[in-house]
């Protein structure tokens, strides 16, 4: 539950999502999930088959996955409702394979999908999607420290070691 993560959570909530879940290793981005709009939470350090029992239903209909985590990519697929989809943003790096079960996958109808950059349509709709629920969400949370230009390696040292969804960066610090 990244910046990605909250942002799909807060954009499925706004769409008419009926039930929203998301999963994270951090209790601290898990809570901040339910601020976005998750119904519920789920540490994924509990193991995939107590996530399943904890589900409204026998399984979810669109399952995303931002992180990359092969283990994730992999979960998002296992808990997917026959005839769901799995939209796949967050491996764009090099990784090992995902390992899949690929007559699950026929049997129960299941659609992988990947999305990666995006159009001109996409950035319009993201920008209407702020304009109307910049007030709903918390999104001024997600800055969660800011640094001048000139302390800007203190700022990635602060992100590494207390992995934040977002540092600022104040380039103008005259302009606070």
């Amino acid at each position: 539950m990244g910046m990605l993560g909250i942002t799909c959570a807060a954009m499925c909530r706004d769409a008419g999502a009926k039930w929203i879940g998301g999963a994270d290793i951090s209790d601290r981005r898990l809570a901040l999930a339910r601020k976005f709009g998750a119904d519920e939470v789920f540490d994924v350090n509990s193991g995939l088959h107590e996530i399943r029992k904890k589900l409204p239903c026998d399984g979810i209909d669109i399952a995303f996955d931002m992180s990359g985590a092969p283990d994730a990519m992999e979960a998002s697929v296992d808990v997917l409702n026959v005839g769901g989809t799995a939209i796949w943003v967050g491996a764009v790096f090099n990784t090992r394979k995902v390992k899949l079960n690929p007559e699950s996958i026929i049997r129960n109808l299941i659609t992988i999908k990947g999305l990666h950059n995006y159009n001109f349509q996409d950035f319009a709709h993201a920008v209407d999607f702020i304009e109307r629920n910049w007030r709903r969400f918390p999104f001024e949370n997600v800055v969660e420290k800011q640094f001048d230009l000139s302390d800007a390696q203190q700022a990635f040292e602060y992100a590494i070691e207390h992995k934040p969804l977002r540092v600022g960066i104040r380039i103008n610090p005259s302009a606070q």
